[in-house]
């Protein structure tokens, strides 16, 4: 039988990966629960603070997986030819989901920033975490830090958007317009 924390682990991970493809709203605990083949009941035992305390972990764990990867990607390399892989990784990743698993934080963010100051919050973190990543990229390669810090909400904000057009349109081409664009930018930007 798992022990007690392992199913608190397996819960959070399963709301992440849950949020990520149908969002905050239309999860429910019983869901996470057999997703993470947790027993009942566990859910008021590891999240006192309910759906909301799930809810917040869970988007700061797939943030911190969002934000190592995006370090990781970036790590040696121009930012044009990072963006690249990361754009391409993105395309894959959405279609081969059925275009059900964009980013893992957008979601959670549009549906409840306005409702809920400690998702907003998670969300907000997380996103902040990802563009100091893109904006440590770019100071690694001589951008000055009050440019980086732009560059990298532009970066982060096209991509982002990009995602939410492929979702809709069910195609890979706005994301591939948006990296095209970006790296070209960032050939400009950076020698």
């Amino acid at each position: 039988m798992p022990r007690t924390s392992d199913s608190r682990t397996r819960m959070v991970a399963a709301a992440a990966r849950l949020f990520r493809a149908q969002g905050y709203p239309a999860t429910g605990w019983r869901q996470v629960a057999a997703e993470a083949e947790a027993p009942w009941g566990s859910q008021a035992h590891h999240f006192p603070g309910g759906k909301e305390q799930l809810g917040a972990e869970a988007i700061s764990r797939s943030g911190a997986g969002f934000e190592r990867a995006i370090r990781a990607v970036f790590s040696g390399v121009h930012p044009a030819d990072a963006l690249g892989l990361w754009i391409r990784a993105a395309s894959a990743e959405l279609s081969a989901s059925g275009w059900r698993d964009g980013c893992p934080v957008a979601t959670v963010a549009l549906e409840t920033a306005h409702s809920s100051e400690v998702l907003a919050a998670a969300c907000a973190d997380a996103l902040g975490s990802w563009r100091a990543a893109l904006a440590d990229a770019l100071t690694s390669h001589g951008v000055p830090e009050s440019e980086a810090a732009s560059l990298a909400a532009l970066m982060l904000a096209a991509i982002e958007g990009a995602l939410i057009m492929a979702r809709a349109e069910r195609a890979v081409m706005p994301l591939e317009l948006v990296g095209d664009e970006l790296a070209s930018v960032l050939r400009a930007r950076i020698g």
